[in-house]
């Protein structure tokens, strides 16, 4: 996995985002997870042990491709920003991001091919350009992710721990298995939950400080193989709360690749963003 970087991060990681208190990730997580039963019996039958456990949550497909609108509310160091949002994402790494006015008129652009990115205003004077590292990618929706991670991220499959062996246990509150996974300084807690193995939430732990956490709710809604409807990302270091939520969407529809590359428009100036340097990864990369 590559692993994940939030824009003005020192830190590389692998999970969703946090810097809140456990009792409001796990009031989230209780009220927006589909089919809690606040009771539920450990299943007999299925995969029961960690590394069965995560190899059927990875192995749970992804929509090719995803089309339509969705909300966003994020809070960035104090500040509130909320907008309609057009995706057109196909896996494993190309997006186009638009934020919308409430009459669906384009505010501004972000895409990216997996390698390359671009970004502007409508009405600017900048065009911003560049690789399509995670800190390029957080210019217009605060998620810090590269494009793989971002994807799959939005259709419910968060970063995870490489080479880290998962130790399972049972949390009936939530109907789910509890993945434990430890590759130190790091540490993530991983909610799975049967029998369609959907990735509920994860937590990532720094030396013990949760740094990162994303929690995913309403599955199947959209389809028994379609994405979560809400998602909910936090990063403690940079005080951001994000919160997306699809609205009408289209799942596995052709979309022409140069949906992706969103040229900038003629008189504009284009401005060469580089990517911030990173401390090393948890995974030695």
């Amino acid at each position: 996995m590559t692993p994940l970087t939030h824009n003005h991060s020192t830190t590389r990681t692998s999970a969703g985002v946090a810097g809140y208190s456990g009792a409001a990730f796990v009031a989230f997580l209780l009220v927006s997870s589909a089919g809690c039963s606040g009771g539920a019996a450990r299943p007999e039958s299925g995969p029961t042990t960690g590394p069965d456990v995560l190899a059927a949550a990875r192995a749970r497909p992804l929509p090719r491709t995803l089309s339509g609108t969705a909300r966003m509310e994020a809070y960035v160091d104090g500040t509130a920003r909320k907008a309609d949002l057009l995706l057109i994402i196909a896996t494993p790494d190309k997006a186009q991001i638009q934020a919308m006015t409430p009459t669906m008129e384009m505010i501004a652009v972000m895409a990216t091919d997996g390698q390359r990115f671009s970004s502007f205003e409508r009405g600017g004077q900048v065009c911003r350009v560049g690789r399509a590292c995670a800190a390029n990618m957080a210019r217009l929706v605060p998620l810090g992710l590269p494009p793989n991670e971002l994807v799959a991220a939005i259709l419910g499959r968060p970063p995870i721990l490489e080479d880290a062996e998962p130790e399972a246990s049972w949390d009936a509150e939530r109907g789910a298995w509890k993945l434990g996974l430890a590759k130190p300084p790091w540490r993530q807690e991983l909610w799975v939950k049967p029998p369609q193995m959907v990735i509920l939430a994860s937590i990532l732990y720094r030396d013990g400080k949760r740094t990162a956490s994303i929690a995913y709710g309403t599955h199947g809604t959209l389809g028994s193989d379609g994405p979560p409807r809400k998602m909910r990302m936090r990063w403690a270091d940079d005080k951001v709360d994000v919160s997306i939520e699809l609205r009408d969407v289209d799942l596995n529809e052709v979309i022409e690749s140069d949906a992706f590359t969103v040229p900038c428009p003629r008189g504009m100036a284009q401005l060469e963003l580089p990517c911030e340097q990173t401390a090393t990864s948890a995974e030695g990369h």
